[in-house]
């Protein structure tokens, strides 16, 4: 890792160690020779910064390019490998950053969702996360980050057991099945809730 990813993971981690109750699952379990897809569900702003924290391997992540306007903090996005992507088209530089990413066996970090989700069920994703891990035989790593965000109060990652997509690989897959597959597994992030199920159990 590079200096500067290794300071903001490690303040990252201390940070939500100090101001939170961090409770982390499955971690332990993760094998860290591999490189993944990460895909994580979307609450807060802290989301990236808890994932920069806590994954033992260093993560591309793709954001939203209206972070990069100003060049400072796109010149400090780009040292910690973030990468802009335009949420509303099919952005094709972005997606050939990413497909470079994991072919050269590094790991992409994901909020398939594309905002943050205020509601109380998963948001509609497109295809990509599916797309993804299968056109570079990559596995996908799920992970539930489930809190209110409130200081001192639980904040819980959850890291799953990564989704093997081998029976696709070398096959052509419609976009409706990648949709289907990557709504499928966001669905299954929020379904591992603890703290923050209570609000999606609440009447709409």
């Amino acid at each position: 890792m590079g200096l500067l990813y290794q300071i903001c993971r490690r303040s990252a981690f201390a940070y939500y160690s100090i101001f939170f109750k961090l409770e982390v699952e499955g971690l332990d379990q993760l094998d860290t020779t591999r490189n993944y897809v990460v895909c994580a569900n979307h609450l807060n702003v802290n989301d990236p910064f808890i994932l920069g924290g806590l994954l033992p391997f260093e993560t591309r992540f793709m954001a939203k390019k209206e972070l990069f306007k100003y060049k400072i903090v796109a010149g400090f996005l780009g040292k910690i490998g973030v990468f802009p992507v335009e949420r509303d088209a099919n952005d094709l530089k972005a997606i050939k950053v990413a497909l470079t990413v994991l072919k050269n066996k590094g790991s992409l970090g994901l909020f398939p969702e594309a905002t943050r989700n205020k509601g109380y069920e998963p948001l509609p994703v497109k295809a990509g996360v599916a797309m993804l891990a299968i056109k570079t035989k990559t596995a996908v790593l799920p992970i539930t980050i489930d809190s209110h965000f409130k200081f001192w109060k639980p904040l819980r990652v959850v890291f799953h057991k990564p989704v093997e997509l081998d029976q696709y690989y070398d096959q052509k897959t419609e976009t409706e099945e990648l949709e289907r597959i990557s709504q499928d597994i966001v669905n299954g992030l929020y379904a591992d809730m603890k703290y923050y199920k209570p609000l999606l159990d609440k009447p709409h």
